[in-house]
């Protein structure tokens, strides 16, 4: 009975919750925006009005006893992780100009005027105060299971979540969801990653807002303004609030604006193009969009703890409206063809410079345009159609998230730190890098800060890619391959039983 009422405790948080409903879009309709609201302002929608609020910042302080741990230490390990991703440390951190910053919101040496540092520092000093206790930050070169290997005492690890998934296999973690005073429902934990991830009530790696890795490595879309206006093009500011932001009216816009600039009969990177796109099998466009379509590979499913959830329909649908737009190298250039023109660093220069209407790129990368002279928009993932019910975006996976180690000395003691310091870092780190960092310094209009919280309450997770089933592999071969039925739909036997033996390893270590 434990692992259905979890289950349905999660699902019953999510769906009450603005912005965390299920990832099913076009396949299946999230309830929690089904109702329509006869009161919504002109020129908005139900949906917009729901997803485009900022964050609760008024969440009651968790409801924690009296604890004095004796100046004693609290071990937060974090590090090189292994081949599927590496945090970076940054020393003398900028965070006005911080690109990578996972590892960078565990510390800071001191005030300095910087809010984002400030904030971090402050945040530090409030937990160590409250529970009369010290942070021991260790960084390291060595995967981040070694330490619990080797029965180091270590109270919480920050590595990237496929990591983190790979590494919780051999049994290192703490089930998160046992662990006293943690409410992983919680906003500042992630309910959209519990419902695209959880298995029973199996949770060994959780976002929380101590690390905003996985808000700055979420995946939108930027724009031109003024390519726009030349070309007397649609605002996707409009479209999105009156619900015409589909794949189809996105791709219409990108095929609007092409020319070659330089005139040599080529198109190349100093030319004008509609869109560039990533090319990568986990956050290319192709994957960016698919999961944008409100699509997925599993769902929760009480007796299977995951089971797939693919909708072939849809799926070829999006192939056949992206590939012949974003393939037609008159229009678009992906990252792999500016690359091999010039070196990765062109990938951004050509939207800097003015000669791209749309750029796939991180909302962490709303610092590399901040001093571009033209005018940038920011909009969400496309809907596959008007019927999908909401907007998604997709989360990188190697995004920083924290787990819990069996080394751990006190289970209470680390549950209650992470616990109140995640809701700490909600009111007070959060809203220095969210709503000042980004929102005040680095988009350019209100519409843009509109269009951001749309984006943030709208994030998706996804077991069969956290976790190395492969899926993604089978789903980005759909693309080159241009067969969603041929390259997935026909391969279901073998991905559900990858699902299901992970489901089977992880059910194993309760």
């Amino acid at each position: 009975m434990k692992r259905i009422s979890f289950a349905l405790l999660l699902l019953s948080a999510v769906f009450a919750t603005a912005g965390c409903g299920s990832a099913a879009g076009a396949n299946n309709p999230d309830p929690g925006f089904t109702e329509k609201n006869s009161d919504t302002a002109p020129g908005s929608s139900p949906e917009t009005e729901a997803l485009s609020s900022a964050a609760d910042y008024s969440i009651p302080e968790p409801d924690l006893p009296e604890l004095d741990f004796g100046e004693g230490p609290f071990i937060i390990f974090a590090g090189k992780v292994g081949q599927a991703g590496i945090l970076t440390w940054l020393e003398d951190l900028d965070y006005e100009n911080l690109l990578f910053p996972a590892s960078a919101f565990l510390s800071s040496e001191g005030l300095t005027g910087e809010v984002v540092n400030d904030a971090v520092y402050n945040r530090n000093l409030m937990v160590e105060e409250k529970f009369n206790l010290r942070f021991q930050i260790e960084k390291s070169e060595i995967r981040c299971d070694e330490p619990i290997l080797a029965g180091e005492p270590i109270d919480l690890v920050l590595a990237s979540g496929t990591v983190l998934a790979e590494t919780a296999l051999s049994g290192v973690y703490e089930n998160m969801s046992s662990i006293p005073y943690l409410d992983l429902t919680a906003e500042y934990w992630s309910p959209r990653c519990l419902e695209g991830t959880v298995v029973d009530s199996l949770v060994f790696m959780m976002p929380s807002d101590i690390c905003l890795d996985p808000l700055v490595h979420t995946g939108i879309l930027f724009f031109n303004k003024r390519i726009l206006s030349e070309n007397d093009l649609e605002n996707p500011y409009d479209m999105v609030r009156q619900n015409t932001w589909t794949l189809e009216n996105f791709l219409n816009l990108v095929r609007s604006v092409h020319k070659d600039l330089n005139g040599n009969g080529t198109m190349d990177v100093d030319d004008l193009f509609g869109g560039l796109f990533r090319y990568e099998w986990r956050d290319g466009a192709w994957m960016q969009f698919y999961f944008g379509a409100g699509q997925t590979y599993t769902r929760i499913d009480k007796d299977l703890g995951r089971a797939l959830a693919f909708n072939p329909e849809i799926g070829q649908g999006i192939i056949d409206r992206l590939y012949e737009v974003l393939e037609d190298r008159r229009i678009c250039m992906d990252f792999e063809d500016v690359e091999k023109l010039g070196g990765p660093e062109l990938y951004d220069q050509i939207f800097l410079e003015g000669r791209s209407l749309f750029c796939q790129h991180f909302i962490t990368s709303t610092d590399v345009f901040r001093e571009m002279e033209d005018d940038f928009g920011i909009v969400p993932n496309p809907k596959y159609d008007s019927d999908q019910d909401r907007y998604y975006q997709r989360v990188d996976p190697g995004s920083g998230m924290f787990s819990i180690p069996v080394t751990t000395p006190s289970v209470e003691k680390t549950g209650a730190v992470a616990e109140y310091m995640s809701w700490l870092s909600h009111n007070t780190v959060l809203p220095a890098y969210y709503e000042i960092t980004i929102k005040t310094k680095r988009v350019r209009d209100e519409d843009a800060v509109e269009m951001l919280d749309i984006i943030r309450n709208s994030r998706v997770f996804e077991f069969g890619d956290l976790y190395q089933t492969r899926i993604s592999h089978y789903v980005w071969d759909a693309y080159v391959f241009r067969s969603f039925p041929q390259r997935v739909s026909a391969n279901e036997k073998l991905l559900g039983k990858a699902v299901a033996r992970y489901v089977s390893r992880l059910r194993s270590l309760e």
